[in-house]
């Protein structure tokens, strides 16, 4: 992989191009890739946009992360396991200070999860769920037997809250993977640090959705070009975010 900006190399260690300062306190990273004409999935799935490149930079923003959090929609549509690094992966991790396995945490508002999926294993770091008071009872009940159930607001997820419990738990580096309607929500309130962006050499034509999805924004987001890195025509775009709400 190549660097095309801030300046140009024929090759580049992709941990340099993507590690986060470690006297940062706190950092929320989300990660998306998106087809040149703004589809977020391909038949469903946004797994299908991508190359081999793009597969190594979001395990190695995995690999980086103490908590990674996703929406109960993209850990469905992906068919989400809970991760369990291994040989260089693993050791990364350690290199890095993290446990050997980071957190799952799933938003989700009305519960609609498989219970027996291997998002949710029986070893630990036990999957977090985060929904809302709004959610029945009687399904976080059952939701609890498998996870962590964490309920932050009263009808909708609070994700300031959210973050801030995540926070509260010495979980500094913090991997959002969407989907779209998540993602909207942590930029709106000033929670989101740092896009990674894959763009895709495809046109994939009407239908599917953006990076972002749900209600308008008053004023866009803001974001600072880090690098672009290349490879196969990919483009691999690196934003630092004003943390500033939009609500």
């Amino acid at each position: 992989m190549r660097r095309l900006l801030p300046d140009p190399a024929g090759e580049v260690d992709l941990e340099s191009e993507y590690i986060v300062d470690p006297d940062s306190a706190w950092h929320v990273r989300a990660s998306f890739i998106s087809s040149a004409d703004g589809a977020v999935t391909l038949d469903g799935r946004s797994g299908g946009l991508g190359n081999a490149a793009d597969k190594r930079v979001f395990g190695l923003a995995r690999d980086l992360a103490d908590v990674i959090l996703v929406g109960a929609g993209t850990a469905r549509a992906e068919a989400y396991r809970a991760s369990r690094p291994t040989g260089a992966r693993l050791e990364r991790r350690r290199r890095h200070g993290l446990p050997d396995a980071p957190l799952m945490a799933v938003v989700s508002e009305r519960l609609q999860l498989d219970l027996d999926s291997d998002l949710f294993p029986t070893d630990e770091p036990r999957t977090v769920v985060i929904t809302s008071g709004a959610s029945p009872p009687d399904i976080r009940a059952a939701v609890a037997e498998h996870a962590e159930v964490l309920v932050h607001g009263d009808d909708t997820v609070d994700l300031t809250a959210a973050v801030a419990a995540l926070r509260r738990r010495g979980l500094r580096r913090v991997h959002c993977e969407g989907g779209p309607r998540l993602f909207a929500g942590l930029v709106a309130a000033g929670l989101v640090d740092e896009l990674c962006l894959t763009l895709a050499p495809l046109l994939t034509g009407p239908g599917a959705e953006r990076i972002v999805t749900g209600a308008p924004w008053p004023a866009p987001a803001y974001g600072v070009l880090r690098h672009v890195l290349e490879d196969e025509n990919y483009l691999f775009l690196r934003y630092d975010l004003k943390r500033a709400a939009l609500m």
